[in-house]
């Protein structure tokens, strides 16, 4: 029998910038899968130091892009623009909306510790806290009645408001990078989602999405900014060296990850940020 897709290997890396506690990292990452294994919901998030409470947001972010994902599955043959405006307002619904509920939380939290909101932290809070967003949701097709046992082509479908990106690699080779094609894309004031937005509309017009299909053994990176800048940086990401490089860091796990993510940045060559990533990929079975 020949090689068959069968469900997704997937691992989620998050590194606090140096000299940061891992609860102080407001990069955020959250993965989640449909019962049948037959669909991925991921999710990073990178939380705007400049805001208060952006780690919070950026938890709250991905945790709803995923569920709203789940629940926009239900109506995929919706119109693209019309599944993406849905997607915007079911996750409004389930992080904005849910926002105000968490500041009294907060308030009540830092009371009982003997440390009230301060007078000069009340504007920060009127203000909301802000982050990016980068949704992606891997389906393997429905199977065939009449050989339910052949291979089932792999899509992915991504929603990205910000800098944080998507890399579609196979044997390690840029396919498809989004939302961001080149290092150039990464300016200081990047697209944020703000946890006092509620106009579905705006942030549909000001969004970016992408599809693509997936073979098997091809990855997705889902990254933040700092690590999407390290990849886009390296020319020979499109003949697979760095890709590669990646796929077996991520293989090898957290600490190893977390202490090449330090390399690099003590060599100059990655900024000293949050880092987030999540791989997905594509397993096969002989």
């Amino acid at each position: 029998m020949g090689a068959h897709p069968t469900p997704i290997d997937l691992h989620c890396f998050l590194v606090p910038k140096a000299g940061s506690l891992p609860e102080e990292c407001e990069d955020a990452t959250y993965v989640a899968s449909s019962p049948d294994e037959h669909s991925v919901f991921a999710a990073v998030s990178d939380g705007a130091s400049e805001s208060l409470l952006s780690g919070a947001w950026a938890r709250k972010l991905v945790r709803g892009a995923v569920a709203s994902m789940a629940a926009a599955d239900d109506r995929r043959h919706d119109t693209e623009n019309s599944r993406s405006e849905s997607f915007v307002e079911d996750l409004l619904a389930r992080t904005v909306d849910q926002w105000d509920g968490y500041i009294a939380e907060y308030r009540t939290e830092r009371a009982a510790r003997g440390r009230p909101i301060t007078w000069y932290e009340q504007p920060g809070l009127d203000k909301g806290a802000f982050a990016t967003l980068l949704a992606a949701h891997v389906r393997a097709a429905p199977a065939v009645p009449e050989d339910p046992t052949a291979p089932r082509p792999w899509t992915w479908h991504a929603f990205a408001l910000g800098d944080s990106c998507l890399f579609h690699l196979r044997e390690g080779r840029l396919i498809a990078s989004f939302p961001i094609a080149d290092g150039d894309g990464f300016g200081i004031t990047p697209q944020l989602l703000g946890s006092r937005n509620r106009d579905a509309a705006l942030i549909t017009d000001r969004a970016s999405t992408a599809t693509g299909e997936l073979r098997a053994d091809d990855e997705l990176l889902l990254t933040t900014d700092a690590l999407a800048a390290w990849l886009l940086a390296h020319p020979e990401l499109a003949s697979g060296g760095p890709g590669r490089q990646l796929g077996k860091l991520a293989d090898l796990g957290e600490e190893t990850f977390a202490e090449w993510v330090q390399s690099e940045r003590d060599k100059s060559r990655m900024r000293n940020d949050d880092v987030a990533l999540i791989r997905v990929r594509v397993k096969t079975e002989g």
